[in-house]
């Protein structure tokens, strides 16, 4: 028989070079909760389980969410008919729902913030903008010429290098001093000009 291998067990040495307060603090702490709604409605006292749960959100999305309990839900219906309680049972899930989500406000005040529409940040890198702004003011809205223009190093197609044009001029920050520079803001702008013809798109084949 082989010998027996004893169970080892790590020494257990006091560590002087850890900061046992700051330890503690991350280990028990919740962290910075940087939305003031949340932060507001927060008690320190209790878990974040417990706190989320309060305020009507998920710690866990699994759990939350869960599979469909048909057969329950059934029962549930034809309890409703039978004793033909519909409207109170409804208001009974109404108080229900209080009683269990004291802090309901804190979800529904976050899903009305999350239906406002937020503007776009979204920027073109410096390198791109040059590289349109060339192009525009070489070859104007000639998408098939800007493809085979012997700076597109990157071999990009003209329905790639349309799509970038048309989301550089849908960006008010970047296409303005553009336009600025060229005086099209000030003047009237004539849709028969031949520098706003569009070659090579979907809808005229050259």
């Amino acid at each position: 028989m082989g010998k027996q291998l004893r169970k080892t067990r790590m020494r257990k040495t006091y560590m002087y070079n850890v900061n046992r307060k700051r330890l503690n603090q991350k280990i028990n702490g919740t962290g910075k909760i940087k939305d003031p709604i949340i932060k507001q409605a927060f008690e320190n006292k209790k878990s974040i389980s417990k706190n989320l749960d309060e305020m009507g959100l998920a710690n866990d999305p699994n759990k939350s969410l869960g599979l469909p309990n048909n057969k329950k839900d059934r029962l549930k219906l034809k309890k409703t008919l039978i004793n033909g309680f519909v409207e109170e049972d409804i208001k009974q899930e109404k108080l229900e729902d209080c009683e269990k989500f004291p802090k309901i406000h804190v979800a529904k005040t976050l899903e009305e913030k999350s239906k406002v529409l937020r503007e776009s940040k979204f920027r073109l890198p410096k390198g791109q903008v040059k590289w349109i702004t060339y192009c525009m003011d070489k070859h104007g809205f000639d998408y098939k010429a800007m493809s085979l223009d012997r700076k597109n190093y990157y071999q990009e197609t003209w329905r790639q290098i349309r799509a970038k044009i048309k989301k550089f001029l849908s960006i008010p920050e970047q296409c303005t001093p553009y336009l600025e520079k060229k005086g099209f803001l000030d003047n009237e702008l004539d849709p028969n000009d031949s520098i706003w013809k569009e070659y090579t798109s979907d809808d005229e084949e050259v």
